[in-house]
């Protein structure tokens, strides 16, 4: 660290340089804010860090330290929380066995005003890897790349992927687009031996999974 870093109050570091360059002792400094008359804020800190570092801390073993007092001990306890909550959440597998799962991961698109293709990515126990969006389009269209899909499924390693769009017209019937590319993407996956397991469709009057099955089907019928 150099002399200018170090020289910094931890809230203007916050400001110049971002987050991530501040201490763990400097992250406690900014919840506490402030120390008392006799004792600085950063030796409250490091006193703080080393209790909390000490294993499960409880609201009284902080609000008796000299200079944090009943709001500062609170609002160190609920910091913690939320971040053990938050990251508890993050590191959750989030399985998608079937079509109604699925929805439940797409069913935001239904808001959107422009068609949305998004993708979940999935390990063999059908956990989810990744759900990211391919394409953004018109009110009335996509222009979607197969190569897109596939790379970024090999990427992660995926086993299955599950397609998802949109429709802002208000209807989740397929049209027979849907079902050409439905068809494409399942056979360009097909190629690197991974499955898509459906497609699903939303929109203001519900959903619709097209089934790779269907959409063959059903292409071979139109074509």
């Amino acid at each position: 660290m150099s002399y200018f870093e170090d020289s910094m109050l931890p809230r203007e570091k916050f400001f110049k340089m971002g987050i991530d360059a501040l201490s763990n002792e400097e992250l406690v400094s900014i919840l506490i804010g402030s120390g008392i008359q006799g004792l600085d804020f950063s030796s409250l800190s490091r006193k703080v860090l080393k209790k909390l570092k000490s294993g499960n801390v409880s609201f009284k073993d902080l609000e008796d330290m000299k200079g944090l007092g009943e709001v500062k001990s609170i609002q160190i306890l609920c910091s913690i929380e939320l971040g053990r909550r938050i990251y508890a959440q993050k590191n959750e597998k989030v399985v998608v066995s079937n079509s109604e799962e699925a929805f439940k991961e797409l069913r935001y698109l239904i808001k959107k005003k422009q068609e949305y293709l998004v993708c979940l990515f999935l390990n063999a126990r059908y956990e989810l890897l990744k759900k990211k969006i391919i394409s953004i389009g018109t009110v009335d269209g996509l222009n979607i790349s197969v190569r897109d899909i596939i790379v970024s499924a090999l990427d992660l390693n995926a086993v299955y992927v599950i397609l998802g769009h949109n429709h802002p017209s208000g209807t989740c019937s397929p049209s027979r687009e849907d079902l050409i590319v439905t068809d494409n993407i399942m056979r360009g996956l097909d190629l690197v031996e991974i499955r898509l397991i459906d497609h699903i469709i939303v929109a203001e009057d519900g959903w619709e999974s097209i089934p790779q099955q269907e959409a063959c089907s059903k292409e071979g019928k139109d074509l």
